[in-house]
């Protein structure tokens, strides 16, 4: 039982990211961004507290800010005929830089930052989390499925020339898609660092190209992602407690932290192209 809450936690923001992932790629547009969106995100969310004293406030502030970014960045490059794969990548290095940056700016580190003004009871932490994080997963699914916008932006990507017969600009469903996915990876950030009860370099952990593998693990189908987060969340809850069973004791470290991309790659690998087994 212990087990299965300890997936349903790890589970919890890695769907939050997924989802945002899958909503841009029905837009055609690939949020190559999230990996360090969600670092950008758990920065700020350690900022914003630190000098609001509302932690909140400052995941609201966190996603307000992430949000505008990437919705002002998409508009200038949009204007301008940019790939917008290649400018993904870009915003990807740029949030990276950014985070290090501002972090010696802000508090004359690079390091790991924390402090009395930023401390939550773990489990309260995990818990309180856990239920935003599966309640936004739950809104999100609900706006795909059974809204007129939610079905006009899973078509985005594939059906555009039927929008614009209708009268509807695609062009404002990839920007919307793009701002759902930078909230999604944001919000991923700021739970994770509220858990920690610190902002740590690298807090992603690899979390963003996860969610982008278990886009394609689940075939980019709403049904099947679900399943697919968690089976990526088993994968981490295994490498982070293995070697505590005596069969494994002696597996390097560094194979059982390479176990969730190691799953990932086998998975679609083997799955069929056409059809989901998930």
């Amino acid at each position: 039982m212990n087990a299965f809450i300890s997936v349903m936690h790890i589970a919890a923001p890695l769907l939050v990211v997924t989802l945002g992932a899958l909503i841009s790629e029905y837009a055609g547009r690939m949020a190559m961004f999230l990996e360090y969106m969600i670092n950008l995100g758990a920065f700020l969310c350690y900022a914003f507290t630190v000098a609001t004293g509302n932690a909140v406030l400052a995941v609201l502030l966190s996603l307000f800010v992430c949000t505008l970014l990437v919705l002002a960045l998409e508009k200038t490059a949009s204007r301008f005929g940019a790939n917008m794969f290649l400018v993904s990548l870009a915003l990807n290095m740029l949030f990276g830089a950014s985070v290090s940056l501002l972090s010696s700016v802000l508090f004359a580190t690079r390091g790991v930052l924390y402090g009395p003004a930023f401390q939550f009871n773990p489990a309260a932490a995990r818990t309180v989390t856990s239920i935003a994080c599966y309640a936004v997963s739950l809104l999100q699914i609900a706006f795909l499925l059974l809204t007129r916008p939610g079905l006009a932006l899973r078509i985005t990507g594939s059906d555009a020339d039927m929008l614009e017969a209708q009268g509807i600009r695609p062009a404002r469903y990839r920007s919307l898609a793009w701002i759902i996915a930078a909230a999604d990876g944001a919000f991923c950030g700021c739970v994770l660092a509220l858990r920690l009860s610190s902002f740590v370099p690298g807090v992603s952990s690899g979390r963003g190209w996860t969610a982008l593998a278990a886009v394609f693990l689940a075939r980019k189908k709403t049904n099947a992602l679900i399943p697919a987060v968690f089976v990526f969340a088993l994968a981490e809850w295994l490498s982070s407690n293995i070697q505590n069973y005596a069969a494994f004791s002696g597996t390097p470290s560094s194979v059982l932290l390479a176990l969730p991309y190691l799953l990932s790659l086998t998975l679609i690998a083997l799955l069929p192209g056409k059809e989901n087994l998930i």
